[in-house]
C-alpha cells in the first residue's frame, strides 16, 4: 500500500505518466486507473484484496468430501 501511495503521489505531481506508474507497480495502465479510483473512493480499504474471507466458487461440497 505504501508503494502505491508513493507512486500515486508522484503521478499526481506530474512526475510520472499513468503508464510509467503502472510499470513501477507491475501492472497495466488500466489496472493502475482502477486502483486509483478505488483508493479515492475507499482509501486504504479500497486496495485490499476483495477475495479474502470469501469461499471459493469451485469449492467441493461438504457432502462430497464425506463420501
Amino acid at each position: 500500500m505504501q508503494k502505491f501511495r508513493d507512486v500515486l503521489s508522484r503521478w499526481d505531481g506530474g512526475d510520472l505518466s499513468m503508464m510509467e506508474a503502472g510499470e513501477l507497480l507491475g501492472m497495466s495502465e488500466r489496472q493502475f486507473r482502477r486502483y486509483r479510483d478505488r483508493y479515492e473512493e475507499a482509501g486504504d480499504a479500497g486496495l485490499l484484496d476483495r477475495r479474502l474471507g470469501k469461499l471459493s466458487t469451485r469449492r467441493v461440497p461438504a457432502e462430497a468430501i464425506e463420501e
